[in-house]
């Protein structure tokens, strides 16, 4: 299978003060200008994430990914405290044509769930359910890539 790791970066801010847990969001926020996400993990902590780069295997954190997103924090929510951020860069298996391969293998009792992306937990899911469906025995002709578009999810 044809699968290229896509490195995704991403900040975990601590919020280690009053101050920095009221002033982040609460829900989830898309920016689509930047094209950076965020969530809020539980009253201490506050993620963002949205930086990916094609660079082979390697795992390696880059600052100048990382700033970028310390800095959208500090523009977009100056209320909160950037003195603890937590990087994290890792990997994600993509598709050369960015669909998940969704459906059976060529082997009896083989199915994929995989090469999402950058979407891996956003997609995951309705892709599970998909595939649920088929090992439960909905019919697929083998090797078929069940397509997945916003209306499946």
């Amino acid at each position: 299978m044809n699968v290229y790791p896509v490195k995704g970066y991403s900040i975990t801010v601590n919020l280690l003060d009053e101050a920095s847990r009221r002033a982040a969001p609460t829900v989830s926020l898309l920016d689509d200008e930047t094209k950076l996400v965020t969530s809020r993990l539980g009253e201490d902590r506050f993620r963002v994430a949205g930086t990916a780069e094609f660079n082979g295997v390697n795992r390696d954190i880059r600052a100048d990914r990382i700033r970028p997103l310390v800095d959208w924090v500090r523009e977009c929510f100056p209320g909160v405290s950037t003195r603890q951020v937590v990087p994290w860069a890792g990997l994600r298996p993509m598709m050369p044509d960015m669909m998940p391969k969704v459906g059976r293998g060529r082997q009896a009792n083989v199915f994929y769930n995989t090469g999402h992306g950058h979407l891996g937990w956003t997609l995951s899911a309705a892709t599970a359910d998909l595939l649920g469906e088929l090992v439960a025995g909905a019919a697929a002709p083998t090797g078929v890539r069940l397509p997945v578009t916003a209306a499946a999810v």
